[in-house]
């Protein structure tokens, strides 16, 4: 817990010190009003640091992102979905487990300091994932859950850049091996850039 919340800071902070450096450009220039209002599409790239289920996977994952922001004065909320596939696995349980990639659908709700966004996301999640053991596979489908902090910031009025740090959690769905069945926690932490434009 500690870690992810010293990930968390460190994130933001790295956002602020951007958003400082682009508020000029961020005030000049064609494109949306100033702001954090409309639609936004992206992409993310990052990696897997480690979970809370019986097997730790680690791995690269990237993906893109789309979502759509209203803004009432600093108060910034909205919806976004993504798709991140990745290589993400790790050993136990006396097995490898994989997973192939997860997709979200969230609300996201923040506070807009000028032209940088510190907020908050949380909404289902799903993904896919097999379990090998004793050379023997078996698939299974996750759903689940994911919540997370970051910080975005404006640019130019038209183009965005994050941090992310999320949490995603799957239950404990049952393995077949030759063994018996088997229940293994799934869990990880994303941490996942991005780079956006707004429209």
């Amino acid at each position: 817990m500690f870690k992810w919340a010293a990930w968390s800071a460190a994130a933001l902070a790295i956002m602020a010190a951007s958003g400082a450096r682009a508020q000029d450009v961020y005030n000049q220039g064609p494109g949306p009003a100033p702001g954090f209002a409309g639609a936004e599409v992206g992409g993310v790239l990052g990696a897997a640091v480690g979970g809370s289920g019986d097997v730790s996977a680690t791995g690269v994952v990237g993906g893109a992102y789309a979502g759509y922001n209203l803004q009432n004065g600093p108060l910034v909320g909205g919806v976004e979905g993504d798709i991140v596939p990745g290589a993400v696995s790790g050993n136990g349980r006396g097995g490898t487990l994989r997973q192939y990639g997860t997709a979200s659908v969230r609300a996201r709700g923040g506070y807009a300091f000028g032209n940088v966004l510190a907020y908050g996301t949380v909404g289902p999640a799903w993904g896919a994932s097999n379990f090998q053991r004793n050379g023997y596979n078996t698939d299974k489908s996750l759903s689940g859950y994911t919540f997370g902090v970051g910080g975005e910031v404006a640019v130019t009025r038209n183009v965005t850049a994050r941090a992310e740090l999320r949490h995603y959690e799957f239950g404990s769905p049952t393995y077949y091996t030759p063994s018996g069945a088997q229940k293994i926690d799934n869990g990880n932490n994303q941490l996942l850039v991005g780079v956006g434009a707004r429209f």
